[in-house]
C-alpha cells in the first residue's frame, strides 16, 4: 500500500518512481529473504535465549519505559556498527552489496536484503542478551528499527529541518546509497544519525546522489544479483599469491587490493545509464501477476506457520517452491530461454502449495 502511495505521489510530481523490472527484482529478493525466515528464526531465537539464560547481568522488565528507551537507543548503536562492518569487511559486503545494487531509490529497495544478513546481524545483537534484555523485547526493538529504515528509502521526502540533526532521514539515507565519491561509506545509522556525527562518518546531502554499486551489476535476476558480489570476492582471492593476501581479500575493505595484484579500474561513472531490460507487454503483465500472487502466499505462510508450526518437511517443501519461483521468474525477467522450463512445473505445483496454506 505504501509503495502504491509513493508511486501515485511520484506520478503527480511528474517523476517515475518505479520501473517494473527493478521493483519486481526487489520484491523477489525480499521474498528470497522471507522464505527461509521461519526455519532460521527458530535457530537464531534459540541462540539468543541460550546466551540470555546463562549470561544475563541485569533483570530488565518488559514494562519499564526507561528500559524500552534505552533498548531502542542500544539497538540502534549496535546496528550502526553492524552496518559499518557490512561495508568495511569484504565478506560481509558480499552479502550487503545486494541491497545497494538497486539504481532506483524507492520503498521497494528497502526490502531488498540478502538472506545471510540475518545471521550476521543477529551476532551483533547478542550483547543485549548479556545485558539482560528479554528475547521478546529484543525482537520487538529490532523489528521497530528495521521497519523505520524501510521508510527512509524514498526521494519524495526532502530535508526535515531540525530533525536532521538527530534522526536518520530520507536525505541522510540517500547519501548512504549514493556512489558519488563524497558519499561512499557514509551515514550508517539506523534510526539515529548521532552515531555518524560522533564517529566521523556523517555527510550531508549536497549533490544529487547516483544510486547503485561502484561496479554495476547488469542484471535483475535475484539469484545472479545475490551471487555476483561473492563470486567477485572468490575470484579476487583465487588470484592472490599467498595465504595472507587471500585472507586480506576476505577481511579487508572491498576496495583493498594486495600489492601483488593489479588494482582493477573502479573509477565511479556518475553519468552511466541505469541498467534496464525491455519485455513484451504480455511478459511484463505475467511477471507482475505472478510476483503479486507470491506476496500474499508468502505472508500467509509466515502467518500460518507462526500460529500453528508446520512439520519441517512441509516448511522445506514451501521453501523449495518459493526458491524455484524466484529462479524461474528471475530468469523470465532477464529473458532467459531456460526459464520457461522452470516456470511450467512451478505453475503446476502452485495450486497444491496454495491448498497447504488454507
Amino acid at each position: 500500500m505504501t509503495m502504491g502511495l509513493e508511486w501515485r505521489v511520484g506520478g503527480t510530481r511528474g517523476r517515475q518512481v518505479y520501473r517494473v523490472p527493478d521493483v519486481t527484482s526487489n520484491l523477489l529478493v525480499g521474498m528470497a529473504q522471507l522464505a527461509p525466515a521461519v526455519v532460521l528464526a527458530g535457530f537464531l531465537q534459540a541462540t539468543y535465549e541460550f546466551v540470555y539464560e546463562r549470561s544475563a547481568v541485569f533483570d530488565i522488565k518488559e514494562n519499564s519505559p526507561i528500559g524500552w528507551i534505552g533498548l531502542l537507543i542500544g539497538v540502534d548503536f549496535l546496528y550502526y556498527w553492524f552496518h559499518r562492518f557490512s561495508h568495511r569487511v569484504h565478506v560481509a559486503w558480499a552479502a550487503h552489496a545486494l541491497h545497494h545494487q538497486g539504481e532506483d531509490f524507492n520503498l521497494a529497495l528497502g526490502i531488498r536484503q540478502h538472506p545471510a544478513e540475518g545471521f550476521i546481524g543477529r551476532a551483533f545483537y547478542l550483547p543485549l542478551a548479556i545485558i539482560g534484555v528479554p528475547p521478546e523485547m529484543s525482537i520487538t526493538a529490532v523489528v521497530i528499527n528495521t521497519a523505520y529504515q524501510v521508510f527512509l528509502h524514498t526521494e519524495l521526502v526532502g530535508k526535515l529541518g531540525p530533525l536532521e540533526w538527530v534522526l536518520n532521514t530520507p536525505s541522510h539515507h540517500r547519501v548512504h546509497h549514493g556512489i558519488n565519491p563524497a558519499y561512499l561509506d557514509k551515514n550508517f545509522g539506523g534510526m539515529l544519525i548521532l552515531w555518524d556525527r560522533m564517529f566521523g562518518t556523517f555527510v550531508e546531502e549536497n549533490e544529487q546522489p547516483v544510486y547503485g554499486t561502484v561496479e554495476q551489476v547488469a542484471s535483475f535476476d535475484p539469484i545472479h544479483c545475490m551471487w555476483a558480489p561473492l563470486d567477485d570476492t572468490i575470484e579476487r582471492a583465487s588470484r592472490t599469491s599467498d595465504s595472507l593476501d587471500e585472507l586480506g581479500v576476505w577481511i579487508m575493505p572491498p576496495g583493498w587490493w594486495p600489492k601483488s595484484m593489479a588494482k582493477a579500474d573502479t573509477q565511479v561513472r556518475l553519468d552511466r545509464p541505469k541498467y534496464d531490460v525491455k519485455r513484451s507487454r504480455g511478459a511484463t503483465l505475467y511477471l507482475m501477476a505472478m510476483t503479486g500472487l507470491m506476496i500474499p502466499m508468502m505472508m500467509r505462510y509466515l502467518f500460518v506457520n507462526d500460529l500453528n508450526p508446520r512439520p519441517l518437511t512441509m516448511q522445506l517443501a514451501f521453501i523449495t517452491w518459493a526458491a524455484v519461483s524466484i529462479v524461474g521468474l528471475g530468469g523470465l525477467l532477464e529473458g532467459r530461454s531456460w526459464a520457461k522450463y522452470v516456470e511450467a512445473p512451478r505453475l503446476v505445483a502452485t495450486p497444491f502449495v496454495v491448498m497447504t496454506l488454507v
